[in-house]
């Protein structure tokens, strides 16, 4: 059984190379062009629509592999498991973009009232996404550096309010016409 599903999981993510590849260069790209503003990226925007339209497995791997060339090219230093916290937690977008792709009733084209409930929808997920993604990262900060945790959640608040706030809003704004874009050249 373990077998037969990682099969599935290989031929759906050799199906959707270029769409990876393609994903994972946007993603990689915009961090880079907006690293001056931190914790303000395109990135899990990115993960969670290549999720929504592709599926939980492509959603997954851009987040990946993007924290795999971002987390160790990074102007901010390089930390294993500061890597591995970010990348595993970065699937989370993939993993819920995923599953709310699975289970999306829209219509074609969406009203007006629907794209305004899909907006908010979007970017109150996003936020419980950020929040949680946040919260897990802290946390391995914490023990890597030997910081108490009260301490590395406090002294992140502003990092973390400017996350949250941006995913929040980018979510909302660029979430629905990602989708609409996407549906009109062929995807779900």
């Amino acid at each position: 059984m373990v077998g037969l599903t990682i099969q599935i999981i290989m031929n759906h993510l050799s199906k959707n190379a270029s769409v990876i590849a393609t994903f994972t260069s946007l993603a990689l790209v915009t961090n880079y062009l907006m690293l001056g503003i931190p914790n303000v990226k395109l990135m899990d925007l990115l993960v969670f629509i290549a999720g929504l339209n592709f599926g939980a497995p492509v959603g997954v791997s851009v987040g990946v592999l993007t924290w795999c060339v971002y987390g160790v090219i990074n102007p901010y230093g390089f930390s294993l498991p500061i890597l591995l916290a970010t990348a595993l937690s970065e699937t989370l977008y993939g993993l819920a973009g995923g599953f709310l792709g699975r289970n999306l009733k829209l219509s074609n084209p969406l009203t007006k009232w629907e794209y305004l409930s899909f907006s908010m929808k979007l970017g109150v997920l996003g936020f419980i996404l950020t929040f949680i993604y946040d919260l897990l990262t802290n946390i391995v900060f914490s023990m890597v550096f030997c910081v108490p945790l009260l301490i590395a959640l406090v002294a992140g608040i502003p990092f973390t309010i400017l996350h949250e706030l941006s995913n929040t809003l980018l979510f909302a704004l660029l979430g629905p016409p990602s989708l609409i874009m996407l549906r009109k050249l062929g995807r779900r």
